[in-house]
This record gives C-alpha cells, sequence and structure tokens, in this order.
C-alpha cells in the first residue's frame, strides 16, 4: 500500500472516530433533553432563575434555580452578535462575555440570523467544534503510531464534558487547540495562523495560541515571521475595541491569586452540598480535582523539560502559570470553574501519556473529568428513571 493510499485510509478512520463521538454526545443530549428537561432544547443553555431573560427570548426558556450557567450570556451573543439589542443588560458581565465571539457568530450565521434556527445552530456549531477535536486528535495519535480511537478520549476532557452539557465556549477552544498541536508537528503554518486566530477570538486565552508562536519566532530571531503571526491577534482586538465602544465597563473581576495559592486554599475547603446523601462523595472528588490538577501540573513541566522551546511547548507552558496563578475563590469551588480554563494543558498531558504509553499519568487529568462528570448525575437519573419507565 502507497504512502498516500495509507494516509487517505487513517484519515477516513480519523474521521469516522470524529463521527462517533458527535453520535454518542448527541444522542446523550437528546436523551437528556427529552427526559430531564420537558424536551425543551433551551435547556442546554442552563439558563438559571436568578438573571432576567431578554423578553423576545424569555418565552419558552428552560429555566434551572440559581444563577445557571456561562452558556445563557453566549446564547445572547449568538442572537445579537452586533450588540445592537441591549442584551447586555441580562448578562452579568458583558464586555467579558461578549468578547467570546467566534461560536456565538457562528451559529448566527448558520442560522442566518433567524431567532427561531440560533439556538439550533448553536447546538450544530458545538457539536462541530467536537468532532473537530475527535478528528485532531485521532489524526495526533495516529501520527505517532497509537489508535486512532484514542481520539475518543477528547471526550472526557473537562472542557469537553462542560462544553456539551452547558453549551460552553472552552470545548471548541481545546478542540482548536488539538488542530494547534497537530499542525505545528505537520509544519503547516498557514493552518496554525488560521487555528490561533480563531482560538483567540473563541476565548480571551486563546491569545496564548498566537503568544506562543510570536515568541518561538522571537527567540530564532524571526522577526519577519514573529510579526506575521501577532497578526493573528488583530481580528480579536478589533472586535475588543467594538466591545468596548458599545458596551460599559464591567465591574472588577478578579480570578488571578499568589501562583499555587488557589490549589492550596481549595485543597484545605470543604464546601457544604445541599443534599446530605451526596456531600461525602462531592468533597472527596473535589478533592481529588484538586490533587489532580496539581498532578497534572507538575507533570506537564516535568515532562516540558524534555522537549526543546517551539510553539506547542511554549503555549503549554502558558497554559502551566495560567493554572498556577487562576486562584481566586469564585473560579476555584469547582472543577467546573478551575478545569475548563486549562484542558488545553490536560488534553497535551494526555495525548503525551497515550504517545508514551505513560498509562498511569492519565489519572490526574482523569481525577477532574470525574469530579466534573458528576454534574451529570441528576440528568442520568432522569434518563435511566424514564427508560425504565418508573
Amino acid at each position: 500500500m502507497s504512502p498516500a493510499v495509507s494516509r487517505a485510509n487513517t484519515r477516513r478512520v480519523c474521521a469516522a472516530v470524529a463521527l462517533l463521538a458527535v453520535l454518542i454526545v448527541f444522542s446523550w443530549t437528546v436523551l437528556r433533553i427529552h427526559y430531564a428537561c420537558d424536551g425543551n432544547w433551551t435547556a442546554v443553555f442552563y439558563t438559571g432563575t436568578t438573571f432576567r431573560v431578554p423578553p423576545d427570548l424569555n418565552v419558552g426558556t428552560y429555566r434551572f434555580e440559581g444563577t445557571g450557567y456561562d452558556g445563557q450570556f453566549y446564547r445572547y451573543l449568538a442572537h445579537d452578535p452586533f450588540l445592537e439589542k441591549g442584551y447586555f443588560r441580562y448578562v452579568d458581565a458583558p464586555q467579558l462575555r461578549f468578547r467570546r465571539l467566534l461560536v456565538p457568530l457562528a451559529a448566527w450565521l448558520i442560522g442566518f440570523g433567524r431567532q427561531p434556527w440560533i439556538d439550533g445552530a448553536y447546538v450544530g456549531v458545538e457539536m462541530l467544534f467536537l468532532a473537530l477535536g475527535g478528528y485532531w486528535s485521532a489524526r495526533l495519535l495516529a501520527r505517532r503510531g497509537r489508535s486512532p480511537l484514542w481520539g475518543l478520549a477528547f471526550l472526557v476532557v473537562p472542557a469537553t464534558l462542560a462544553s456539551f452539557d452547558r453549551m460552553l465556549v472552552d470545548g471548541p477552544l481545546t478542540a482548536l487547540f488539538a488542530g494547534y498541536i497537530l499542525y505545528c508537528e505537520e509544519q503547516r503554518w498557514n493552518r496554525v495562523w488560521l487555528v490561533a486566530m480563531l482560538a483567540a477570538l473563541t476565548r480571551d486565552t486563546g491569545l496564548l495560541f498566537i503568544a506562543a508562536l510570536v515568541t518561538d519566532r522571537l527567540l530564532h530571531h524571526d522577526w519577519r515571521r514573529a510579526a506575521w503571526f501577532a497578526s493573528g491577534a488583530m481580528p480579536t482586538l478589533a472586535w475588543y475595541v467594538y466591545v468596548a465602544t458599545h458596551l460599559p465597563p464591567d465591574g472588577p473581576v478578579s480570578v488571578l491569586a499568589v501562583p499555587g495559592w488557589g490549589l492550596l486554599w481549595r485543597l484545605l475547603l470543604f464546601r457544604t452540598y445541599p443534599d446530605p446523601r451526596v456531600q461525602l462523595l462531592l468533597r472527596v472528588t473535589d478533592f481529588l480535582a484538586v490533587v489532580g490538577l496539581a498532578t497534572s501540573i507538575g507533570l506537564v513541566m516535568c515532562w516540558l523539560t524534555k522537549y526543546r522551546a517551539e510553539p506547542v511547548t511554549l503555549c503549554v507552558g502558558f497554559f502551566a502559570v495560567l493554572a498556577l496563578v487562576l486562584g481566586a475563590p469564585a473560579h476555584m469551588l469547582d472543577p467546573f470553574g478551575f478545569g475548563r480554563p486549562v484542558s488545553p494543558l490536560l488534553l497535551w498531558l494526555m495525548i503525551e501519556a497515550v504517545s508514551r504509553k505513560a498509562w498511569s499519568a492519565l489519572a490526574a487529568p482523569l481525577l477532574l473529568s470525574l469530579s466534573v462528570s458528576l454534574a451529570f448525575g441528576n440528568s442520568i437519573a432522569a434518563v435511566m428513571k424514564g427508560i425504565l419507565g418508573r
């Protein structure tokens, strides 16, 4: 078999892995919405009762008790990507949330700006990024001599779990990081530039992709390429200016702390949960999640010392530093908060562990995934009850 045919076959298998990933997640979502949310698909955005909903979106919106989650705000941006309807009044931190443009804008474009179509398009965009993350992960591992089926590991990265459950932007960013690693290894720099540019538009931490590329070129005194990679940030900076000139400033938002302090503080905090029946379980898994994150950072730092500085390793190093300084109490309360922003680091660790056959190294990131997945408990119970007819 020629190398070209072999590559084509591998890509077909990787595409099948991506399709399987989407099939698994979409099937679960259908069951969850049907049995746990009365068939109301707006439940995927996890809109809370604490915040008001824009009047033209209020009717039919499924509400959860409490504050809800970030997906509710990204939904508003998808319905008003040019900030013309005043939806910022219904958002906790409008400038922070509305800087994260790519996923909501893609939903608006795919839905042709038609309000009845945008929510469904948003779910479709999340599934698209899920497929890309699975495909690129499978390609990476196949390139390193492992089975493409390992690409399904992308499904259990904390950002992926949280994003398909609550329509967040962290999963798409982590998917783009899988493409970033792949195309850097293949030295397909035009694609790397495009992925990094899209990452910056997806979430503010996506700017670290560009920072790593620019740093790498500066270390090699390649000023021209450094400037070219830096230009990938221009659409994001232009959008940030647009947001700043159209929205009032946010109140103070503090998520940073002394390096490592947040991890130590959270390790010693034992939260009180409303349901005493699961309090012990949740406290144990919370503790293990923090241990898993600290161990992941340590493993990553150790492995990075064995590689030369290049865009991927620099970017992973930046995310490791981010993991150490993201330590504000509100951010560290649950693994949904501290696991999502650093999921590119966790994905890199998982890919390296599988590539090296260092199976024990998978335990650390999977401890975070375990804790995040417990948020599915009520939905799983509702689905099982519905299927079994009890």
